[in-house]
């Protein structure tokens, strides 16, 4: 058998054979992209596409596409997009895209009977010829990308109201436990007391419904992006109650905890009293939880420099490690060998603090924690504390 003998045309040049064969390897590209991708020309006309562009038309060939409106093509409408960059140049002599000279891109909703599609369009100038701009136009359907990413903002939202729920109990759990504590104590020696002592036990119950109010209250403003509501203060006052609320509602762990409350004179400036002796409590309760029934010693030392009170509390329950000294203000953070506590007591302590415009800062060396809390005297920050 003779084989046949494959020709050239010697009408066809080699090199117009090899450009045509380099416009296949490139049409083969560009029908491998996933996304639809549109050649439109000055008049709003398709002039190429890709298999991408065929099946998101809802079409069977390129000749149902090419030379059509992109509009009418692409998105069913009847006249041009206003998504389009170019919607606004369509006076003949701009020859449509004149304007349009740097990339840009949109996000539509785009719905094809029942099935709604978030698309991400994408649009790169392509100058044709002297003073004639085409357009190049890529859609990412990006639905299930967006789904995700709701589906990631509803689960962070879960957890900010997880953080939020946590806090409340958190915090409620104090005023509830000195209740819980006093009536017990109410309970069981009532008819021995006197009614000074009644009278005393009851209105410490009634200082704990009124802090446990005020938490309610704070909740009901969680929203509201309104600044903390001041009043002038003594803070050695705020301190020592909090000491004495957290010494009766924690009698076993401060029973051999010696205090020692330092200051010079009285300091008063704006705070927010309720708040503030929250602050306080959390601070101590955690060098009490800290010290783990052993015996130990908590110095609180009251100063001021230049426009800032600073409150240093000190406690030698051993230290805090290196690796962990950073988290401790993290929310649900905790180094409680218990496992007990929701590790949101120095979160709401910073929380606090910085609704004061002051700050805070810890330290441990030598067995010992330092915890530096500094306030603007004025109430205003000024300056750097120290």
């Amino acid at each position: 058998m003779i084989e046949p003998v494959i020709r050239k045309r010697p009408d066809i040049p080699e090199s117009i054979e090899k450009i045509t064969e380099k416009a296949r390897e490139l049409e083969a590209i560009y029908d491998v992209v996933q996304d639809p991708l549109v050649l439109i020309d000055a008049d709003f006309k398709v002039q190429r596409a890709n298999l991408a562009t065929i099946q998101f038309a809802k079409n069977h060939d390129f000749e149902s596409v090419l030379n059509k409106p992109c509009y009418e093509v692409l998105y069913q409408r009847t006249d041009i997009c206003p998504y389009c960059p170019a919607a606004q140049t369509t006076d003949k002599k701009d020859n449509g895209f004149q304007h349009f000279l740097t990339p840009k891109s949109r996000e539509i909703f785009f719905k094809v009977g029942e099935k709604k599609q978030t698309l991400q369009l994408e649009f790169y100038p392509y100058p044709k010829n002297e003073g004639e701009h085409w357009i190049v136009e890529k859609i990412s359907d990006v639905t299930k990308q967006k789904e995700k990413e709701e589906e990631s903002f509803r689960m962070r939202n879960l957890a900010s109201l997880g953080i939020l729920v946590s806090g409340i109990a958190h915090e409620l759990n104090n005023p509830l436990t000195g209740i819980s504590l006093t009536l017990q104590n109410l309970k069981a020696n009532w008819q021995n007391a006197s009614p000074e002592q009644i009278e005393k036990r009851l209105e410490m119950i009634k200082n704990d419904i009124s802090r446990a109010a005020i938490i309610v209250s704070d909740i009901i403003s969680f929203a509201k992006s309104d600044r903390v509501k001041v009043t002038l203060g003594d803070i050695i006052d705020t301190i020592n109650r909090a000491k004495d609320t957290v010494v009766r509602l924690y009698p076993h762990l401060s029973k051999n905890i010696n205090w020692k409350i330092l200051f010079d004179h009285e300091y008063q400036f704006p705070f927010h009293p309720q708040k503030m002796e929250r602050l306080f409590m959390n601070i101590f309760r955690n060098s009490l939880q800290a010290f783990d029934y052993r015996p130990g010693e908590i110095t609180i030392d009251v100063r001021k420099t230049k426009n800032w009170i600073h409150i240093i509390v000190e406690d030698n329950a051993g230290g805090i490690p290196e690796a962990i000294i950073q988290k401790i203000f993290d929310p649900f953070f905790t180094n409680n060998k218990s496992g007990t506590g929701t590790g949101l007591g120095l979160s709401i302590c910073y929380s606090i603090v910085q609704e004061h415009d002051g700050t805070i800062s810890v330290k441990s060396t030598e067995g010992k924690t330092r915890f530096t809390i500094s306030f603007p005297a004025s109430g205003e920050n000024t300056e750097d504390p120290l």
